[in-house]
């Protein structure tokens, strides 16, 4: 059985290193029967505003919007205190590293019931996990 696993994780090993030239390659071959490669990144810069837009719309409009209308007070004094968390999710792209500071900045920063915070977070950085880091 320790045989077994012991190949399987050389023939693992290999495939994570060999994974970048294969990606390359396949967008290599996409881009040789491109008919024009400034039309698609044309495409591409599109998409990439409307991502950018819509991410934009969300976050500054919708949820403090959201957030003013259910407690009735402006969410800048809140996004504020998160600071810290923010910095941390920015830096690394990960709900999960980002924990410990975001549990810390809503229960000191923002005095948020820590049983609250506690159960709700991990939950929401498990839900989370989409692939969009």
């Amino acid at each position: 059985f320790q045989s077994v696993s012991h190949v399987m994780m050389l023939l693992t090993g290999w495939i994570v290193c060999l994974a970048p030239l294969g990606v390359a390659f396949l967008i290599a071959g996409e881009i040789l029967h491109m008919k024009s490669v400034l039309e698609e990144l044309e495409k591409l810069g599109w998409y990439l505003f409307v991502v950018c837009l819509g991410i934009s719309v969300q976050g500054g409009i919708i949820l403090p919007l959201l957030y003013s209308i259910i407690t009735r007070s402006l969410p800048f004094k809140f996004i504020g205190k998160m600071g810290p968390a923010l910095a941390t999710a920015f830096g690394t792209a990960s709900s999960s590293a980002t924990l410990p500071v975001t549990i810390n900045s809503l229960e000191n920063g923002n005095k948020i019931n820590p049983v609250i915070a506690r159960f709700v977070l991990p939950i929401g950085a498990t839900i989370n996990m989409d692939g969009t880091a």
